[in-house]
């Protein structure tokens, strides 16, 4: 944790696939699915399309609005998607700049890997808040 000022860890985090809400686990915490390669489809975005042997996940997450005194968060920067294979080593992450951008998918990860996620709201001036729950899912 960088800084004195902190998140409130109110914030709903949750994942959709394919444009669905699949699966949402409250506060602090989020979600995750996958689409099948075999079910990818056109794309609605211009990620690219998964391999026969890779697949996706999409995460999306709402952002916070209050820091941990109670005071309105008013300097939201973008967030950081952490993931690894291992849930003690979330050794791959996303910087995002964009405040705005609330959903990331994920390509190319290989069909039978495990995945776990946790994101994490970042302020213009580097404070970054605590890490949503972890969740994981298994690529198919």
């Amino acid at each position: 944790m960088q800084g004195s000022q902190r998140f409130v860890g109110q914030a709903h985090w949750f994942v959709l696939a394919a444009a669905v809400l699949l699966a949402s686990c409250g506060q602090d915490g989020i979600s995750t699915s996958t689409v099948p390669s075999s079910l990818a489809g056109t794309p609605a975005s211009s990620s690219p399309l998964p391999t026969a042997s890779s697949g996706t996940a999409t995460v999306s997450w709402s952002a916070p609005s209050q820091n941990t005194n109670g005071s309105a968060l008013t300097n939201l920067g973008g967030f950081k998607i952490y993931y690894g294979t291992a849930p003690t080593q979330l050794t791959n992450t996303i910087a995002l700049t964009n405040p705005g951008l609330l959903t990331y998918v994920l390509t190319e990860l290989p069909i039978g890997t495990t995945y776990y996620f946790a994101v994490i709201a970042v302020t213009t001036t580097g404070v970054e808040s605590a890490p949503s729950h972890m969740v994981s899912t298994t690529i198919s």
